[in-house]
């Protein structure tokens, strides 16, 4: 597909899916302002990809490796039932901060329990079999390590969403140089050699793993 039809299909998928809250919009825009890079949010369709599976799955135990400013979290947790709780993880001060401001002002703020540190450390301390769902967006060189937690933590039949499994289409280059694609071929190679989880990979955005656990 030429780059111009890509934008087109893109443009189109995102006219026919649901908007998001108002809030998530100023968070995409205080994003931009702060950071210059709110493109690294997963945007409107991923956003309400994740909330329709997490409704269809009736999840209430979710957890989130790497929250960035919480476009994401905020998702989440607007999909989650009054009594579902999602544990972020976050490393960078300046992203934690902004995301804590909008989940203040948030009605779902009190469903989010943001964790500050290394992510495996948080991922460590939850006990197996615990976790409905599990999402992936975080530095790139640990995935693989990411999916080895959230397939521990997760119960029968959970959910695990990978973002950024096409790295900006680095990884279908003939000879891959790019440290993050490298990681991401060699995660999306594990998840399809993993027989202990059903797979399929999507073509939203960046490419995204929808992994289930048996």
């Amino acid at each position: 597909m030429n780059p111009d039809m890509t934008q087109i299909v893109e443009n189109y998928v995102d006219a026919h899916t649901d908007e998001v809250s108002t809030l998530l919009e100023d968070l995409l825009a205080e994003t931009e302002k702060v950071t210059g890079v709110s493109r690294w949010s997963i945007g409107k369709v991923e956003g309400k990809l994740i909330q329709m599976l997490i409704k269809i799955s009736n999840s209430r135990r979710v957890v989130e490796v790497g929250t960035f400013t919480g476009y994401s979290a905020l998702a989440i947790a607007e999909a989650l039932p009054e009594d579902g709780i999602l544990t972020t993880c976050e490393s960078s001060k300046l992203h934690a901060d902004i995301a804590l401001k909008y989940f203040k002002k948030s009605p779902h703020g009190q469903k989010i329990q943001l964790k500050f540190g290394p992510a495996l450390e948080t991922l460590t301390l939850i006990a197996d079999a615990s976790q409905d769902f599990v999402f992936i967006d975080a530095d790139k060189p640990s995935y693989s390590n990411y999916f080895d937690q959230a397939l521990r933590i997760l119960r029968p039949g959970g959910l695990i969403i990978v973002d950024n499994v096409f790295w900006r289409y680095k990884i279908f280059k003939k000879k891959i140089s790019n440290k993050n694609a490298i990681a991401i071929a060699a995660l999306n190679e594990k998840v399809r050699q993993e027989n202990r989880v059903e797979k399929v990979m999507l073509s939203v955005r960046d490419g995204v793993y929808l992994i289930r656990k048996k």
